[in-house]
């Protein structure tokens, strides 16, 4: 015999929101310490000996639809200064020592 009807819970008050069970707290620590102690290094040895999985894991992370915005700029409406600060701007300065 079940004490309560299907559907309904012993605990009708349930786990309070935002709480984990002690497995799943044990369990993120030990991740998030190995991952301080070996993640950099896992990462790096995973691109080298197997680039396409690590290319796939990658991939899977990126968002799955991509918003852009696209500005048109009339060069022939700017000003020398303008067009000089925009490619100051972009890291393109042939003036620069970079």
């Amino acid at each position: 015999m079940i004490p309560w009807k299907s559907g309904q819970s012993g605990n009708p008050r349930g786990r309070p929101p935002g709480s984990r069970n002690k497995l799943t707290e044990d369990f993120f620590r030990d991740l998030c310490d190995a991952w301080q102690a070996f993640g950099k290094p896992a990462l790096t040895t995973a691109a080298f000996l197997h680039p396409l999985e690590f290319v796939r894991v990658v991939a899977g992370l990126m968002p799955k639809e991509m918003q852009a915005t696209v500005t048109t700029v009339h060069l022939e409406r700017m000003s020398d200064d303008q067009l000089l600060e925009i490619i100051r701007q972009s890291g393109l300065d042939p003036a620069s020592d970079g």
